[in-house]
């Protein structure tokens, strides 16, 4: 099984790591620069960078050539990618032709990811509501990953499995403060087909398909966190139930435990990060009834 998913918000949330977090080996398409910030996990993704030369059509044929190869494939920036390609367009088409060709060229990509199979990510920023005037009348657009024109806005998360967006909720999170909304919102585009993932949750994209029922397998050098990410993260949980969990101990003592194992002080960071998102998760799932309640 595969999902194709768009995940959006302001610029430097943490949506690139995320995507290095749940994809390790998966192949990275992106603008020069963009996945620096895999130093932070001491890990070296497949990128392949996407110049001036690189097309939508490259990075479509890239995608039905490369589903049997990764187990996903992240376009990264997807929205600046977009400018690039509309600009193209506009040297070759004049007026709203240009956009015309824009559009037909982001629906045969859409469509490769929709149907790959592997997963495929979009990381895209995000562009406010608004109104733009047609013959008709106004047009209220919903707030919405970032690209050109006043369709795609809308028909591009349409096909998606998953479109979650990036706020800043810090009173909400336990670590790093911005976290992923895909429950209902009256002003912005999100979405969840999976039917697992609450309202907010935390930047892991990872947890979220292991809790829906997918295979997300580390590389090999990586798979020894697998077991300390499930053990940290259950003694976490049990904290979470407490009106006041005391996370730092149970840090401290792992920390210790896997420095003395040799263990890469980024690898520990990153297992700590995959446990704390797991813990929060394995709380919800839980409460899953009680929470729904307390919606009502």
């Amino acid at each position: 099984m595969s999902i194709f998913a768009i995940q959006y918000g302001p610029a430097k949330t943490g949506k690139t790591l995320a995507s290095v977090r749940a994809f390790p080996d998966g192949l990275f398409i992106a603008p020069k620069g963009a996945l620096t910030c895999a130093r932070w996990l001491n890990w070296e993704p497949k990128v392949i960078e996407a110049g001036e030369s690189l097309n939508f059509g490259h990075i479509t044929t890239m995608i039905k050539q490369g589903q049997d190869k990764y187990p996903a494939i992240i376009v990264d920036d997807f929205s600046i990618l977009c400018d690039q390609e509309l600009a193209r367009c506009k040297q070759s088409h004049s007026g709203w032709s240009a956009f015309d060709a824009f559009n037909q060229r982001v629906y045969d990509l859409r469509d490769a990811a929709r149907a790959a199979d592997c997963h495929v990510i979009l990381n895209m920023h995000e562009q406010p509501p608004k109104e733009v005037k047609k013959d008709t009348g106004n047009k209220y657009i919903p707030g919405s990953p970032l690209i050109p024109g006043w369709q795609l806005p809308e028909k591009l998360p349409a096909m998606a499995d998953l479109v979650i967006r990036v706020i800043y909720d810090e009173d909400s999170s336990i670590g790093w403060p911005y976290m992923y909304q895909s429950g209902p919102d009256a002003d912005y585009i999100t979405g969840d087909r999976l039917a697992i993932t609450p309202e907010k949750f935390p930047l892991n994209l990872r947890e979220v398909l292991l809790l829906a029922g997918y295979d997300v397998p580390r590389p090999k050098a990586l798979q020894f966190m697998d077991e300390h990410v499930e053990a940290i993260s259950l003694e976490l949980a049990e904290q979470l139930e407490e009106r006041r969990p005391k996370l730092k101990p149970i840090l401290a003592f792992h920390a210790k435990k896997l420095k003395e194992e040799g263990v890469d002080d980024r690898h520990i960071r990153w297992i700590f990060a995959d446990a704390l998102d797991r813990a929060q998760l394995r709380k919800h799932n839980n409460n899953l009834l009680t929470n729904f309640v307390n919606t009502l």
